[in-house]
Formats: C-alpha cells, structure tokens, sequence
C-alpha cells in the first residue's frame, strides 16, 4: 500500500494493526478497483467520515487503485464561466 498523502493517516509500520488487517482482507476479497474496473486495487476507501459508528462496515468501503482514491479526496475542480449581462 501506497502513503502518498498526508491526509492519509499514520504511516505504514513494519506490523500490521487491526486497520491495515481489514483493508488488507477486503482489498483480498475485492481484488479489482470500484471505480475504474480497470487497475487492480490497492486502498481501501471508507465512504463515512471518521468517527461514524457504520465506518467499518464492509458495504461503506470500496476498493480503489492509487490514483482513483487520490481522484476521489480531491475537491471538485468548478469551472465556472462568467454569464452574459442582459441588455
């Protein structure tokens, strides 16, 4: 697993906790990313926001590749066009 980011959490030790044990069986179960249906998945992405008490539960997690799960943490990008004025 990739740690690109620092709002990913804590960095990747040398044992697995409880966490990285379960993304890890997931990712196993779910070996094709949810998004691309292309890549093979290397994250698991907790669709609740931390501190819910569902976040753990396996129908609110999706497997993703790297760059899907980078894709999917950034801020919609607005394009905004400036409007005509009526005369």
């Amino acid at each position: 697993m990739s740690n690109p980011r620092n709002w990913r959490g804590r960095g990747r030790t040398t044992t697995p906790n409880s966490r990285q044990k379960r993304n890890k069986l997931y990712l196993d179960a779910h070996p094709v990313c949810h998004r691309c249906n292309s890549r093979p998945s290397a994250e698991a992405h907790h669709e609740l926001p931390k501190g819910h008490p569902n976040r753990y539960d396996w129908q609110h997690m999706k497997a993703l590749c790297v760059p899907c799960h980078i894709a999917v943490h950034q801020p919609l990008k607005m394009v905004l066009t400036p409007r005509k004025k009526a005369m």
